[in-house]
């Protein structure tokens, strides 16, 4: 059972300063405070207790709603609790909450005994001010960013190592996060659309430092594991549903809404879709990729599979006399990869012979009797279609190796010329 209470006098008057449409840039922005993320002590919208926010912004909504019986709407929406709880303060020193507020009547009392037309207030945007002091901080806070951004972007003062190989960069951010992206393959989106550049560095250096998977947060031994994982698990990129990173993106300042629809598609807290646990007690087995479940490994030629990649390699040549590492040996490992995906596609998907392209009712015997069991040129299977998978879930892939005399840098170079050209 509720009713609702609404102002019925000036609004223009009671909006007073947040009428935007003749003020300066500089006054626009003076109208709100605190629309940085900075923890700050912020004082109750009701009382003097005060709260450190963002860090104990739940404390603060649970005092207001056991002590006020108030609950602040769609909290997740607000661009700067700071700010809203600022401007709140200020107008509900002046009027009652029923001014403002939608009232309720509830049969508990806030610490959830029975109690018949308990009476509450709802702060939310269903009320025409509480809905313009939003969007108008949303706004704020935007046009607060663009402005980091310029600055960032027009800085040439920039100067760091870089986080994988200690290359030195000095002069402007881009060429830096262009180098991260081209020589080690660390997706971090478009530069365009990145703001605060330097403190997500920071945590990202933070991560490398303390041996800590970018993407899963998984801890591990030493740097070689974690660059292995990463390249082997994908996780060269950062995780969409881990809310700490979007800050760092300006989309989320523009579309205020964006990640809280997307997210819920996401991957679920309570699953680790890593497979282990980062806060295991287990000893190396909180670092090692090898507690997870073991995933067979299927032959290149028939649908002999087994846990062990030696095996296979072992089984390829004694049934199909191919020696995947002797065929391979001068090969990188995104050549490597091309021949994989090849050979799967090729048997699989084309029903055709892997090395003369024919087709046959029984392609396993037509190659085994032909002995096609080959790579043909390499013009034919050395294409950038082959960088992709025929099967998403291809152990084979999980278990090539880079050579110790592979120059990854040059790998990486070729593997964005030819995307590039797809």
């Amino acid at each position: 059972m509720a009713e609702r209470a609404m102002n019925t006098g000036n609004f223009s008057h009671m909006f007073g300063p947040l009428n935007f449409p003749t003020c300066n840039s500089s006054k626009c922005k003076s109208q709100f405070i605190e629309l940085d993320d900075r923890p700050q002590d912020t004082r109750c919208l009701l009382c003097e207790e005060t709260y450190l926010l963002p860090n104990n912004q739940q404390e603060m909504l649970t005092h207001i709603f056991t002590q006020h019986r108030l609950v602040i709407g769609d909290v997740e929406k607000i661009a700067s609790l700071k700010s809203y709880i600022h401007y709140w303060r200020v107008k509900l020193s002046e009027a009652p909450l029923t001014q403002f507020c939608t009232s309720l009547l509830m049969d508990c009392t806030p610490d959830g005994k029975p109690s018949k037309n308990e009476p509450y207030f709802l702060l939310s945007d269903c009320v025409a001010e509480d809905k313009t002091v939003r969007f108008e901080i949303q706004q704020a806070k935007l046009e607060w960013v663009l402005a980091q951004q310029d600055k960032e972007r027009a800085d040439t003062s920039f100067k760091r190592g870089c986080m994988f190989c200690r290359t030195e960069f000095s002069g402007s951010r881009n060429s830096y996060l262009q180098h991260l992206s081209r020589k080690h393959n660390l997706q971090l989106g478009r530069p365009e659309n990145l703001v605060f550049v330097d403190e997500l560095l920071d945590m990202l250096q933070n991560n490398v430092e303390k041996l800590i998977c970018f993407y899963c947060e998984g801890v591990f031994k030493d740097r070689n594991t974690l660059k292995e994982h990463m390249r082997k698990k994908l996780h060269k990129t950062l995780n969409p549903a881990d809310k700490k990173y979007d800050k760092f993106y300006v989309i989320n300042y523009l579309e205020p809404d964006r990640n809280s629809q997307q997210k819920q598609n996401c991957v679920d807290d309570s699953e680790d879709p890593t497979g282990f646990t980062s806060g295991s007690e287990d000893g190396e087995n909180a670092w090692s990729d090898w507690d997870e479940e073991s995933v067979d490994v299927v032959c290149l030629f028939c649908p002999y599979n087994n846990r062990d990649f030696a095996n296979i390699l072992s089984h390829m040549i004694s049934k199909h006399q191919f020696n995947f590492e002797e065929v391979t040996k001068d090969c990188d490992f995104y050549q490597r990869v091309k021949i994989v995906n090849f050979v799967r596609r090729q048997i699989h998907i084309q029903k055709k012979c892997v090395f003369c392209d024919e087709a046959a009712n029984d392609l396993g015997e037509h190659m085994s009797q032909l002995r096609h069991c080959k790579l043909p040129a390499r013009r034919v299977w050395d294409q950038p279609e082959y960088y992709f998978p025929t099967y998403e879930n291809d152990s084979f892939l999980y278990n090539l190796e880079v050579s110790g005399g592979d120059n990854q840098d040059s790998d990486t170079d070729n593997l964005s010329a030819e995307m590039s050209n797809l």
